[in-house]
């Protein structure tokens, strides 16, 4: 699991009075039902937002009631959430008695996958951001630093979203695209930004459950994506039955037996400052006053990887890639 943990990390005392009135300052409107910035019920939203970036306390209310977002049509959605973690575990090289549960314990491989999913979301952020304002990013000590007013300006201006690879590999390109570089324009907007994660917590956890079945299969083949609905509608038939694993036999030889994508999610408590300025007039259009000092929130990172067969009946893990942050695609689901 320390493997696993490594590979992430390559990919990618203010009083309680105060930072309420701090809140109460914060500037914002929503971008869609599923992208509100939550704010206390005295805040006023004085402009629309430019950056869709959620800063909050809370976990968004889906993950309290235990809807993993694994699709409305998924039948393995309705077994026991440890039989969904098993058989991603497996899928992870992970034993059996390593996912069973224990009483006021977390068993290692959650606690590391959970933290290389904390780094990979802060590495990522901070690539993002930098490209999107042409800023410089400062990542020290496991603190990510933007600052666009100090004018040290990104070394590779050329550098947008579309031709930026390293970005392109950490991240979905679905979700890159809601962070419009035709609005975010650096020459209109400065940014103010620090996010320090200090805790992580593995929320969920589940594999696709049409084997062979991936994103980019999908996106080549949109006929595939119904698979889910056909295997839901012989489950609520007679179960796991001849009819079903016929159906998925079907699939696997459209989509191949080998591979298998796992979805999970964590979520990451940061001390966090966040500020968008109009360069032209100083105001503050988005996020969190001058006199305002960073703030405890939690972000949702939702991750993806793609295993595949090995010898010895174990599986090679791909690279995880970030497919959505605080539900701003609802879960980003493919199948």
């Amino acid at each position: 699991m320390m493997l696993l943990y490594q590979s992430l990390r390559q990919q990618l005392g203010r009083t309680a009075s105060s930072a309420q009135l701090c809140r109460q300052k914060l500037h914002a409107r929503t971008v869609g039902s599923s992208m509100q910035v939550a704010l206390s019920s005295t805040t006023t939203s004085t402009s629309a937002q430019i950056l869709p970036w959620r800063h909050d306390p809370s976990l968004p209310e889906r993950v309290l009631q235990h809807n993993d977002y694994s699709g409305a049509f998924n039948p393995t959605a309705r077994d026991p959430p440890i039989l969904r973690k098993l058989i991603a575990a497996r899928e992870l090289n992970i034993s059996a008695w390593d996912v069973l549960p224990i009483p006021f314990y977390k068993h290692d491989w959650e606690s590391d996958l959970a933290t290389g999913f904390a780094v990979a979301f802060e590495f990522a952020v901070g690539e993002l951001l930098g490209t999107l304002f042409r800023v410089s990013v400062n990542d020290d000590n496991g603190v990510v630093t933007i600052d666009s007013s100090q004018g040290s300006s990104n070394s590779s201006p050329t550098t947008t979203i579309d031709n930026n690879e390293y970005l392109k590999n950490m991240m979905d390109k679905k979700l890159l695209a809601q962070f419009n570089q035709s609005i975010i324009n650096p020459e209109d907007y400065q940014i103010k930004f620090s996010l320090r994660p200090f805790q992580a917590e593995l929320q969920n956890i589940f594999a696709v459950p049409v084997p062979g079945l991936t994103r980019d299969q999908v996106e080549e083949k949109q006929y595939l994506k119904g698979a889910i609905y056909r295997l839901h509608n012989a489950y609520d038939e007679n179960g796991f039955d001849e009819n079903y694993f016929d159906l998925v036999t079907e699939f696997a030889k459209e989509v191949g037996y080998s591979k298998r994508t796992v979805i999970a999610e964590a979520s990451v408590k940061c001390k966090e400052f966040f500020q968008v300025k109009d360069k032209n007039t100083g105001q503050v259009i988005q996020g969190m006053e001058d006199d305002c000092e960073e703030e405890e929130v939690i972000h949702l990172a939702r991750f993806e990887v793609v295993t595949d067969e090995a010898e010895r009946g174990e599986r090679v893990i791909g690279a995880w890639k970030l497919i959505d942050v605080d539900d701003l695609l609802e879960g980003n689901v493919f199948h």
